[in-house]
């Protein structure tokens, strides 16, 4: 192999591993070492004011090449996806990005807020960690990101007084070492529903209320459909149950949350070491069995 080729190679490797290792040091082991990062707010509106009278596409130079590392892992699917996608959406929505303007601009009073609930997590799981978290503005579609180095919240999707519920929840993910053993709709729902519910005991509020309000009453029939369409098959449907699927009747989206969290309150409710509880929780080695260790059937 021609050795310039191959020193090129070795450099262009020892860059990507640098980066790599630098980016993994910036996930704290103390929640005053965490990092949250917050410039790219203000950089969003700095190319915001400059649209007018930039030549070009404001958003490239002001936005997304001085942006954080949480900016270019929002770049990726159907996301920010490049500089002039999202000119063409601020163009065409100009009017509701100048609607949540100033609430964007709230979401620095939070943080506060956003490191108590660090805190919480590291006196009930000592094992915690706290990768940086990173406020973005993207194009109305995706209000948060959880990746094992980073958390990124979308901004422009979230009130300033609902984002320390949501850090909450993402923090939590995380924290989890959960394998999908089975690929069933069990364990997406317990991945989920365990967020929540760890989520709301360091943070006190779950971030999305509509499931858990519907569910009142309901407990029982809930659980019949949900095992119906649990048996189903091993590769289940996640349609009825998470994200943005098909609802049955007027359910709101997002019913496996409370289902996940219910099961997992129940698994903590009947440990005698909830310290212990929680490391248990955060590694679930077997949904199923978790599922009937929690002994959750209602009534």
């Amino acid at each position: 192999m021609n050795k310039k080729y191959s020193l090129t190679i070795l450099i262009i490797l020892f860059g990507l591993f640098a980066k790599s290792q630098n980016h993994q040091n910036l996930i704290a082991q103390q929640p005053e070492e965490a990092v949250i990062v917050m410039k790219d707010i203000e950089n969003f509106w700095a190319a915001f004011d400059a649209l007018n009278t930039y030549k070009g596409n404001p958003f490239e130079n002001l936005y997304i090449k001085p942006g954080s590392e949480g900016v270019k892992n929002f770049m990726d699917q159907n996301r920010i996806v490049s500089a002039d996608t999202l000119l063409t959406t601020v163009l065409k929505r100009r009017q509701d990005y100048s609607n949540i303007r100033k609430s964007t601009l709230a979401v620095k009073e939070i943080d506060y807020q956003c490191r108590s609930s660090y805190y919480a997590l590291k006196y009930l799981y000592p094992n915690a960690i706290f990768p940086p978290l990173y406020f973005v503005i993207g194009r109305f579609n995706t209000g948060g990101l959880s990746i094992p180095s980073m958390q990124i919240i979308g901004t422009e999707m979230n009130s300033p007084e609902n984002i320390p519920f949501i850090v909450a929840h993402e923090l939590v993910h995380a924290q989890q070492n959960i394998p999908y053993k089975y690929k069933i709709l069990l364990e997406q729902c317990i991945i989920e529903g365990s967020a929540d519910f760890i989520g709301e005991l360091i943070s006190g509020k779950v971030s999305s209320q509509s499931p858990y309000q519907y569910a009142v009453g309901k407990e029982k029939k809930l659980w019949a459909d949900f095992i119906n369409d649990l048996n189903l098959g091993e590769n289940d449907d996640f349609a009825n149950w998470l994200y943005a699927g098909k609802r049955k009747d007027e359910r709101p989206s997002d019913m496996g949350y409370y289902i996940g969290y219910s099961i997992t309150k129940a698994y903590y409710d009947k440990a005698i070491n909830k310290k212990q509880a929680i490391s248990e929780i955060l590694n679930i080695k077997d949904c199923k069995e978790f599922l009937k260790n929690s002994g959750y059937n209602p009534k």
